[in-house]
């Protein structure tokens, strides 16, 4: 198994408001690699992702070198400023960037600045992941459309929420861009929300992540993939691998 979605942090991105709030108090505090593997230790983890949770390029750098020497973590998503020009100095022990799309305002992917950032982007061969609402799932489209060798991946199912109509649609209108793919993490992670997904886009451009140590508000890293996992159990084993490793490992271009 890969997990394919957890965070790691220092105590600047600890106090950051996102993470202010009685609901948070566990986890405002540092997160590091020990404890995470001593957690993941027993679930069959054999790898991870690591994705930063703060637009920074200084915590990129932290991320970076806090993780390079480790071999349970086979990847870093970081950040770059897409509105900016992104150079090979910024993506530096990197397998993609990570932009939140929900903290902007509805139409950032389309703002000329952006579109041009990500074409220069796209030249690098990395991923670009994407924290999107549904209501952006059209313009991940729009940009897949643009960038067909361009890996784009949507964290969290791009916010199921109750799986309503429009989050359907929207998902399923992904279908024929194979370079779009989804992460099967999140509050959201449920049967109805992955039966859409799976019609849409298929296990080969499915991931599983746990979203740690986020996730610990809900349940213990074991409970919460063994809930992930259990979401699988009509699924083929090839598919099933697919969707524990195989995809995450195409999409980041990890080692095997």
């Amino acid at each position: 198994m890969i997990d394919s979605h957890i965070h790691l942090w220092g105590a600047e991105v600890a106090a950051a408001p996102w993470l202010a709030g009685e609901r948070t108090a566990s986890i405002r505090r540092p997160v590091g690699l020990g404890e995470y593997a001593a957690a993941a230790g027993p679930c069959g983890v054999d790898g991870a992702v690591v994705v930063t949770a703060e637009q920074s390029a200084a915590e990129t750098a932290r991320l970076v070198a806090a993780c390079s020497r480790d071999p349970l973590v086979r990847a870093v998503v970081g950040w770059a400023d897409l509105a900016g020009d992104v150079g090979a100095a910024d993506l530096t022990g990197l397998a993609g960037i990570r932009h939140s799309v929900v903290s902007e305002e509805s139409g950032w992917l389309r703002r000329p600045r952006v579109r041009a950032g990500i074409a220069r982007y796209a030249r690098s061969g990395l991923a670009l992941e994407l924290l999107v609402a549904a209501r952006d799932l059209g313009d991940v489209l729009a940009c897949a459309a643009d960038h067909p060798s361009l890996v784009i991946v949507v964290d969290h199912l791009g916010d199921p929420g109750g799986a309503e109509a429009p989050w359907q649609d929207r998902v399923r209108a992904l279908a024929p861009y194979p370079n779009v793919r989804m992460k099967l993490s999140g509050d959201d992670a449920r049967p109805a929300a992955l039966d859409v997904a799976l019609d849409a886009v298929g296990p080969g451009r499915l991931m599983i992540g746990s979203d740690w140590p986020v996730s610990t508000l809900r349940a213990p890293l074991r409970a919460e993939l063994g809930a992930l996992v259990a979401l699988l159990g009509r699924l083929s084993d090839t598919e099933r691998e697919q969707v524990l490793a195989g995809t995450a490992a195409d999409s980041y271009r990890l080692i095997a």
